[in-house]
């Protein structure tokens, strides 16, 4: 029992060890929310990224990021960080940004930072340190710009906390539950531009260190930001009119909750001042029953004003407009963004004279609405607008005529409203330089696009088709379709970036992207492609060489077809010869073929193979054949001559047998074959009615075919059966090592038995003829039994 549980702490410890981050690229790992307790090994030396967030880490040991050299991003925010060795992060020379927040860390040490000698951004926020350590924590951050501390657990601040640190630009500052500060801490740091305090619970409690942190963080040209702060009724004791007597440049307020008349005070307070910058953003204002009156509002200096995500309780009964028109008759750059906006009248648009860029998306805008504030495009209203954003609101048609008057209006975003169509025509104002009109289900295009257009996105619509020409342009944005094809690129001349991902694009080619006489960055991933051989090659060959930069990676280029490769990435498929070149292949295989077959006719007609199974098959049907009785046999002996002899055998065979005494009957092919039957069959029935095979031997005889047929039947036949029903006649002499290896029979037969020759001497002749009738006549041996 002990020694299992050895083992499975063994294998769980081994397993906490082996633990690897799954989402590694050539230069970053993303390995937030994968459980991980330890810091896991580098993929790479070339790693520069590294997100831990959202894990389970514990402590950060010595050489955890031994193997993390090039570091210069580290995210460890989010997790369960009690304690960090001395020297964990002294590797990390390069490191620029460390997100620390979220864990918890009861002390800070200014070991950690020593070598850190290159971080710009540093991220304490929501540990559960009670103070900044001993003293000098941030002395080797010589580079810093970025500062984010505090927390639930900070109590205390000192001046030696932030001894050092000069140069910073950005603080945040979370102090909600801070019980002491020196007097002139943050002052040392120096002016910084943008501060950024939650410090409710500190106002809540103590004025006295809230004014104190103020005069110390706020100099001219401070932008301050208050967060998580409740303005229920009055706004008369937060210190605001600090910030504005120390000159700082902008206010803004983040997560807060104001009423309407704490609204109102703060309109009030801000008249007069120097403020450039002032906004409102993830707040929500409710209404109360205390009434506040505006007052002559005076912001000269006012440049900039931002409302975003304001939840605005009653929205309907609230008196947005008496703050747009008291804040904005200067204001160059407004935005009202996911406000509940619904209507900006005529009356107060005309005020905005000065107004270059104008956001109000993401509300509920109508076309009623827009025309209202447009003027229905009769007035001169906005005459210096450069910028207008209308994205995301209830709009269902595309009015041009709203928008011509609008002499110096270059860039304009429609997007995100539902345009079910475009009309064919339409009247732009000669400036308009980029357009939006991306997620508005457009199914079509028309002509109603400007000709001036430099940069236009249409991602995210039902477009099928894209052609219409556009000379100026230089970005075009399509992706998220379902184009089929590239656009025709003859139709933009000065195109530099394409994206057109997401499509239902098969394939592109190097000849379409020349058509683009100027294009310089391609983005063409997750269409679903067809793998064919053409541009396979042209993805993993050509496209990486083509004048043109591929942006985003090959590995999202995938194949949709054919079957065998779907799913896999278009750089990995490898296809076949065969596939690729197959006009190449199947000639070759034909010509493969065709050479095959020479050989083996060759061979065949060296080896005679078509004439043994020729002869093989007469001899199947010979064995099938019944052997036919002595008395039914119709011929003394079958004659087997070539047409070469036939003058010898007509002139001397056949007078010397069939006119003797007795007459031998001969069995002549050229006399007695069936006429019209096939000579094959002719020779066989032959053989069958003889009681003897005569074969008259020459030279003519070995390099007769027929001889060769009538020789191998007999062979067949007889041969193995009864080898005396052979009489060889030698008319002239025949060297047997000539005889073709077709003969190797006769050859055995002529070495294995005698044969009759036809002599020179005529006085022989007789004796030749009286021999040549004895051994025709001679008495078969019956050999039935032995075969």
């Amino acid at each position: 029992m002990m020694f299992l549980v050895f083992v499975l702490l063994v294998s769980q410890c081994s397993s906490l060890t082996s633990q690897q981050c799954h989402h590694c690229e050539q230069t970053s790992c993303d390995c937030s929310s994968q459980n991980l307790r330890e810091v896991p090994a580098a993929a790479s030396k070339l790693i520069t990224e590294l997100d831990l967030s959202f894990n389970t880490l514990e402590t950060i040991m010595k050489d955890d990021f031994l193997s993390y050299a090039a570091l210069r991003a580290l995210f460890v925010n989010n997790n369960r960080i009690k304690t960090i060795h001395e020297d964990a992060f002294h590797p990390l020379i390069h490191l620029e940004k460390l997100d620390l927040s979220s864990n918890q860390l009861e002390t800070l040490s200014s070991g950690w930072f020593r070598n850190l000698i290159s971080l710009h951004y540093l991220n304490l926020l929501g540990n559960k340190y009670s103070t900044l350590g001993q003293g000098n924590l941030f002395l080797p951050l010589r580079s810093l710009k970025t500062l984010h501390f505090g927390g639930p657990f900070l109590q205390s601040v000192s001046k030696r906390d932030f001894s050092g640190l000069f140069g910073l630009e950005e603080l945040v500052f979370e102090g909600n539950h801070l019980q002491v500060y020196e007097s002139e801490s943050l002052r040392q740091i120096g002016p910084i531009s943008h501060v950024t305090l939650g410090l409710n619970g500190v106002f809540q409690r103590d004025l006295r260190v809230v004014l104190a942190i103020l005069l110390d963080v706020v100099h001219p040209n401070t932008t301050v930001t208050f967060t998580d702060t409740q303005f229920n009724q009055s706004l008369q004791m937060f210190p605001v009119h600090v910030v504005i007597k120390r000159g700082a440049t902008g206010l803004s307020f983040k997560n807060v909750n104001m009423s309407v008349s704490a609204c109102v005070q703060l309109v009030n307070i801000l008249s007069g001042s120097d403020l450039t910058f002032f906004g409102i953003e993830d707040s929500q204002i409710f209404k109360n029953e205390e009434k506040a009156f505006l007052h002559h509002i005076i912001l000269n200096s006012l440049d900039v004003i931002v409302f975003k995500n304001i939840d605005i309780v009653s929205f309907y009964s609230f008196p947005a407009l008496n703050f747009i028109n008291s804040m904005m008759k200067l204001v160059r750059r407004a935005s009202m963004i996911n406000s509940k906006l619904f209507a900006i009248p005529c009356q107060s648009i005309i005020h905005f004279s000065d107004l270059e860029f104008l956001d109000i998306s993401d509300n509920i805008i109508s076309d009623f609405a827009l025309m209202e504030m447009m003027c229905y495009g009769q007035k001169d209203v906005l005459l210096n607008l450069r910028t207008l954003n209308i994205s995301k609101n209830i709009l269902s048609s595309i009015n041009s005529e709203l928008f011509t008057k609008l002499v110096k209006l270059e860039n304009l975003d429609m997007s995100g409203n539902s345009f079910d169509s475009m009309p064919s025509t339409c009247s732009w104002p000669a400036s308009l330089k980029f357009l939006n009109l991306s997620s508005t289900s457009l199914p079509e295009v028309t002509s109603c696009l400007p000709q001036s257009l430099q940069i236009l996105d249409l991602s995210r619509n039902k477009l099928t088709v894209f052609n219409i020409e556009l000379p100026l342009l230089k970005e075009l944005y399509i992706s998220g379709n379902k184009l089929g094809n590239l656009p025709d690129g003859h139709l933009y001349v000065s195109l530099a970036v394409l994206s057109i991902q997401d499509n239902n694009l098969a394939k592109f080619s190097s000849k379409n992207l020349h058509d683009y006489q100027s294009l310089t960055v391609l983005e063409a991933a997750g269409n679903p492609y067809i793998c064919s051989c053409d541009f396979v090659d042209f993805v993993t060959n050509d496209l990486l060489n083509h004048e043109t930069v591929v942006r985003g990676d090959l590995k999202s280029y995938i194949c949709d077809s054919p079957d065998a490769v779907r799913g896999e990435r278009v750089s990995d498929v490898k296809p076949s010869v065969f596939e690729c070149h197959t006009a190449l292949a199947i000639s070759l295989l034909c010509l493969g073929i065709l050479v095959l077959c020479v050989l083996i006719a060759g061979l065949c007609y060296k080896f005679s193979v078509v004439w043994h199974m020729k002869m093989t098959w007469a001899w199947l049907k010979a064995k099938r054949k019944p052997k036919l009785k002595k008395g039914v046999l119709q011929y003394d002996a079958f004659v087997s001559y070539s047409e070469m002899d036939s003058g010898w055998v007509e002139a001397h065979l056949i007078p010397a047998l069939e006119q003797s005494e007795p007459p031998l009957r001969l069995c002549l092919h050229k006399r007695d074959f069936v006429p019209g039957g096939w000579i094959v069959d002719n020779i066989m029935d032959a053989i069958e009615k003889s009681h003897r095979t005569l074969f008259i031997l020459s030279q003519n005889f070995v390099r007769s075919e027929w001889c060769k047929y009538e020789l191998d039947y007999t062979h067949f036949r007889l041969f193995d059966q009864n080898d005396d029903a052979v009489v060889l006649i030698l008319l002239e002499p025949i060297d047997k090592d000539n005889i073709p290896k077709k003969f190797i029979r006769l050859r055995k037969v002529m070495n294995s038995r005698t044969y009759l020759e036809w002599p020179d001497d005529e006085d022989q002749i007789p004796a030749f003829w009286q021999s040549l009738r004895t051994a025709i006549k001679t008495p078969e041996i019956d050999d039935t039994n032995n075969l």
